[in-house]
């Protein structure tokens, strides 16, 4: 099949999922590890009150994948530098921890078997940071530990509270020095209203009408325990481009290096996407979802060496390094609301549709 008749068909499909109503709009792109194969915008960044097209350039909330392009990534530099352990404990780092959390180490933070509950409400609790942190810590655990796969926005909140302390720079700063710029990733960040004065809102894909902040989110993190920690935390916060998603993605692909520079050694990115749960009933590599997982949202195509994830706002990537490509699907599919949960369907199938198009021989 000729490249043309691919996109085609890409295009197709997209368009499909905007005449469902999956979502208003959608940004895509494929790559291998040596170039962009397809890359379109399709539908609308925002609806309302003045409808804006989306375009290539759009910046997202890409949600929890906070969790992966920023936390994981953070982490595992430090781990590589020597300043934290995989195996360390977390009572390393918070003396007073309740007993039922003292065999917690930052390796069941990374792969969700801590045993702490999926979420819990921060953002109407009056805390501050610090009071904040201290009411995760003591929050029951729901199982314990090493005992069940829970994801939990709660190991990350606390995996970026761990690197402002191991670093001395909170997550927004670290992350834009050791991962971003060396990426060249311009237009990645968190609160983007503040660090790209250049942009307005219609520069921005629109998420939820938030009736607790009484305005549309544009601009500003949808995710409420983000919000109440000023924009940045371990698990939500972060906004990008498609663009910029790529450059991460060809790095990823490319075993940690982008065009000469090296954010992460080949050992680490194996360690990420090595299967570290084999025994319980969610695969879990080190911050990221595998493929081996039943109703995977990378579909039933790629190989059992691919590893991805996706953001509540409608966001996902995956990458697939014996295959070589990789996809990052951008979409508002929680504006004006989250009450529509089509993506969760679309995924898979596009991530299918993909394998079979561009890495069949």
């Amino acid at each position: 099949m000729v490249e043309q008749d691919k996109k085609e068909k890409i295009a197709r499909f997209i368009q499909y999922g905007l005449k469902k109503g999956v979502f208003p709009g959608a940004v895509l792109i494929l790559v291998n590890d040596k170039r962009i194969l397809y890359q379109e915008s399709f539908g609308y960044s925002q609806l309302g009150p003045v409808k804006n097209r989306m375009k290539k350039e759009t910046i997202f909330d890409i949600a929890s994948l906070t969790k992966v392009v920023a936390t994981t990534t953070a982490i595992m530099q430090l781990i590589e530098m020597g300043q934290i352990n995989l195996w360390d404990y977390l009572k390393r780092y918070y003396p007073d921890l309740p007993k039922d959390k003292e065999e917690i180490t930052i390796f069941h933070l990374l792969t969700h078997t801590s045993g702490f509950p999926a979420i819990i409400r921060l953002w109407d609790q009056g805390l501050n940071y610090e009071e904040k942190i201290k009411y995760v810590l003591e929050n029951p655990l729901e199982v314990k530990t090493r005992e069940k796969v829970i994801y939990s926005d709660l190991n990350f909140i606390l995996l970026g509270d761990l690197i402002w302390r191991v670093t001395g720079k909170r997550l927004d700063k670290y992350a834009s020095k050791h991962i971003f710029q060396p990426l060249g990733m311009t237009m990645t960040t968190f609160n983007p209203l503040e660090n790209l004065p250049y942009t307005d809102g219609k520069d921005y894909a629109a998420t939820e009408m938030c009736e607790w902040r009484g305005r549309m989110m544009i601009g500003e993190v949808h995710d409420e325990n983000a919000f109440s920690f000023g924009g940045v935390s371990g698990h939500a916060g972060l906004f990008s481009t498609i663009d910029d998603l790529n450059k991460f993605l060809q790095m990823l692909l490319n075993n940690g290096l982008y065009q000469g520079i090296r954010v992460l050694s080949s050992r680490a990115v194996g360690l990420m996407s090595k299967d570290w749960t084999p025994n319980l009933d969610n695969h879990r590599g080190l911050g990221w979802d595998l493929i081996k997982n039943s109703h995977s949202s990378g579909g039933v195509f790629f190989s059992e060496a691919a590893f991805g994830h996706t953001g509540f706002t409608g966001t996902s990537i995956w990458i697939d390094p014996l295959l070589k490509i990789g996809v990052a699907l951008l979409t508002n599919r929680v504006h004006p609301t989250r009450e529509n949960k089509q993506i969760i369907a679309f995924r898979p199938l596009l991530h299918n549709l993909v394998v079979n198009l561009f890495c069949n021989s």
